[in-house]
């Protein structure tokens, strides 16, 4: 099966950096909104696709725009959501990082089904979460998506995927690995 991790479309939180990271739910920008639109051809979703996002705004509008008038299976799941990289128990996570709760996306997004997942991760998220914790999470992440046939997408935040390539074997990752808006990492698993 391959996976597919994409990285969102520009968010508004990038936009005065580094002044607007403490914002919470930034949305996509107008340049945003055109990226996640190119996805609708770098990446023609067909019915039968699975799209896995984060709970953050950002993502959600960005699965939103490139999946518009199609009929897909959309998840939604903490395990996808923001996640510092490298991990640095002295750092604080952003404000922009915050990510909505069960409560939210149930009321807000009932388009999208909740993957399975610990009900504390939809309060603290991944960010913060120790490189084993994460190895534990990302773990149950894969077992759960490896029942899918077909396309896999995930959709999420750059540290969030270079998390998942340092867990599926690469090494020597660093900050400037990062994928830029709508960024792909393809792996075979």
């Amino acid at each position: 099966m391959e996976l597919v991790f994409i990285r969102h479309a520009q968010g508004e939180h990038t936009l005065n950096w580094p002044n607007q990271l403490h914002m919470q739910h930034p949305a996509l920008t107008e340049s945003g909104n055109q990226q996640a639109e190119q996805l609708r051809h770098l990446y023609p979703l067909v019915s039968g696709d699975v799209v896995v996002t984060s709970p953050a705004r950002r993502t959600i509008e960005t699965v939103n725009i490139w999946s518009k008038d199609i009929s897909i299976q959309k998840y939604v799941t903490p395990l996808l959501g923001p996640r510092m990289f490298p991990q640095n128990p002295a750092w604080e996570p952003l404000g922009c990082d915050k990510i909505y709760t069960l409560e939210e996306i149930s009321a807000d997004y009932p388009d999208y089904t909740v993957v399975p997942s610990e009900q504390e991760l939809w309060k603290e998220g991944i960010n913060t979460l120790s490189n084993e914790q994460f190895e534990f999470q990302a773990d149950k992440f894969l077992k759960w998506i490896s029942r899918f046939e077909g396309n896999v997408y995930c959709v999420t935040h750059d540290g969030t995927i270079n998390s998942y390539r340092q867990f599926l074997g690469e090494s020597g990752l660093t900050r400037g690995d990062f994928l830029r808006e709508i960024g792909v990492y393809k792996i075979s698993i």
